[in-house]
């Protein structure tokens, strides 16, 4: 007999065929389910599933009370902020995400974003579709300098896709000294500069603002980040530059920057991720999406078919083997239980 697993609906439309394919093969049975809290851990507590893999979705008590011990929450893609480590972990609940298999597609997304302010499209549309004829200038990123703040995987990725393929500049930015970088990749500076195709590495963030005219931001949201691109970071940035938010929307202060942007300091942004999700403002006097020179998307970096399938495949697997097997099975763990 197969055991349910239940998959929050947004995540299995995503990856339906993937989660039709692990049904039908794996002895387990993966069934959409809503995302509401109550509701979700409501039906746990009647059906016993051990087993949910969850979207962006926040969760913040009810789930874990109501999954047993030893059951296993199931991130459908790499952040996994949405999910109360320290609860799950207190209700000795497994948490896990899918590392590695978006890379690219986040990647991909920011190389179009740079070019989309690059080549003013925000602007260029909304006249255009207005009725207007306005063929303002754009400018070629060949040549210009990109600072990735925060060099992972995503950034290094993006690294290779500007720098080898579109001729940018690359600093790579992280919190670790280069030494410590190398060391932490396994392999001296100068081979990792010639492979990933950045032109110099820093720590130095206030060094790497001020030459940048483009800024990738990706970095994890946890507390130390909130609000990292701020007032002052954005002061920082030389005028006319761009910066662009793939990774979490809390780590951007989106009040710092519309006033950046409507001052003239900053030339354009670009935003696929929000503080709140559907993207509201704070303050309705400074909503983004007014600005002209701002491009607000709904989250769709990772959100590409060939992404989908992959993060479906690696998340019922995961849970699988971690229900399966156990712990040791698994490599993508976020949480160690008591």
């Amino acid at each position: 007999m197969s055991e349910t697993i239940f998959v929050s609906e947004i995540s299995y439309r995503k990856g339906q065929a993937a989660f039709e394919e692990l049904s039908a093969s794996s002895g387990f049975h993966f069934v959409p389910v809503e995302e509401e809290e109550s509701a979700l851990a409501q039906r746990i507590h009647e059906t016993g599933v051990r087993g949910f893999i969850a979207d962006i979705h926040a969760y913040n008590g009810a789930l874990y009370e109501a999954l047993p011990r030893g059951g296993v929450i199931a991130r459908f893609g790499v952040g996994h902020d949405s999910v109360d480590k320290e609860k799950a972990t207190a209700h000795g609940i497994w948490v896990t995400n899918t590392p590695g298999v978006l890379d690219n597609a986040v990647a991909e997304y920011a190389v179009w974003l740079i070019g989309s302010l690059a080549r003013r499209v925000p602007f260029l549309y909304a006249s255009t579709a207005a009725g207007h004829w306005e063929p303002r200038a754009g400018c070629e990123v060949a040549g210009r300098t990109l600072a990735i703040v925060g060099f992972g995987r995503i950034g290094q990725m993006l690294c290779r896709k500007a720098a080898k393929g579109l001729g940018m500049r690359v600093i790579g930015c992280d919190l670790d000294p280069a030494e410590k970088f190398a060391e932490r990749m396994g392999r001296p500076l100068a081979e990792l500069q010639q492979d990933i195709g950045f032109d110099h590495y820093t720590h130095d963030r206030a060094r790497a603002l001020a030459e940048a005219d483009f800024v990738s931001l990706h970095v994890a949201s946890i507390p130390a980040t909130r609000h990292l691109a701020n007032a002052e970071f954005f002061t920082a940035m030389k005028p006319g530059a761009c910066v662009l938010n793939t990774a979490r929307g809390a780590i951007l202060d989106e009040s710092a920057l519309y006033d950046a942007l409507a001052s003239g300091h900053l030339g354009g942004a670009a935003l696929d991720v929000f503080e709140r999700e559907p993207y509201a403002p704070d303050d309705a006097a400074k909503d983004l999406r007014t600005l002209s020179n701002c491009l607000v998307t709904p989250h769709v970096g990772s959100n590409t078919a060939e992404t989908n399938r992959a993060m479906a495949l690696t998340a019922g697997q995961t849970v699988i083997r971690l229900l399966s097997d156990g712990p040791d099975a698994v490599a993508n763990i976020v949480n160690r239980p008591v």
